[in-house]
């Protein structure tokens, strides 16, 4: 007579969903000038002369930072190069906006948060550059956009703040701004770090 063995199922352990930690990516921009209106022809608004990224994790520390300079295909004013000190000379030979495209989109690809003081405009500026390159609907925009200017208006100063007061009032020195735009990233973090935002 055929006995029928017992199987005993092994059971399933219990599905373990582990949160991935979130990214941010902070970020600025230099230009040959300021944002002409919407409506303007796309080859009379200004261009990205550098651009700088930050990403920070959960604990608002700096995992990975980067900053190109970019050739714009023109030169740039005297005005430019007092603010930035940076010079024409500097951007010669630099690869231009489509050249480091790519590199841009790796740091923005996965990010769950992205902040910048004054966003809308560098939020302006790097669109601007995707429209004339016609990639403006493919790039990895992240879902949340913070800006600092913003965040400062609300809660600190009931005013639109320099970074140089956000940054002092934030951190109780003064910040001897260069208007480079990895210098201004890492001291946007520092706010960001003091704020907890």
């Amino acid at each position: 007579m055929a006995t029928k063995k017992a199987t005993k199922k092994a059971a399933k352990a219990p599905a373990v969903i582990t949160r991935k930690p979130l990214r941010t990516l902070v970020y600025d921009t230099e230009t040959t000038g300021l944002l002409k209106p919407e409506v303007s022809d796309i080859n009379q608004q200004p261009k990205i002369i550098e651009f700088a990224v930050a990403e920070i994790d959960e604990g608002y520390e700096i995992v990975a930072e980067h900053s190109w300079l970019i050739y714009p295909g023109e030169e740039i004013t005297p005005e430019i190069t007092k603010i930035t000190g940076l010079t024409n000379d500097d951007l010669v030979g630099m690869p231009t906006f489509i050249e480091v495209l790519p590199e841009i989109e790796e740091a923005f690809m996965g990010v769950h948060r992205l902040m910048a003081h004054n966003l809308p405009f560098d939020m302006g500026m790097l669109t601007t550059e995707l429209r004339r390159l016609g990639r403006q609907y493919a790039f990895p925009y992240p879902p949340n956009q913070v800006c600092t200017v913003q965040l400062a208006n609300e809660m600190i100063y009931g005013r639109r703040a320099k970074l140089t007061e956000l940054y002092e009032k934030t951190l109780g020195k003064p910040l001897a701004q260069t208007h480079r735009a990895l210098d201004d990233v890492r001291a946007l973090v520092e706010v960001i770090r003091g704020q907890r935002w």
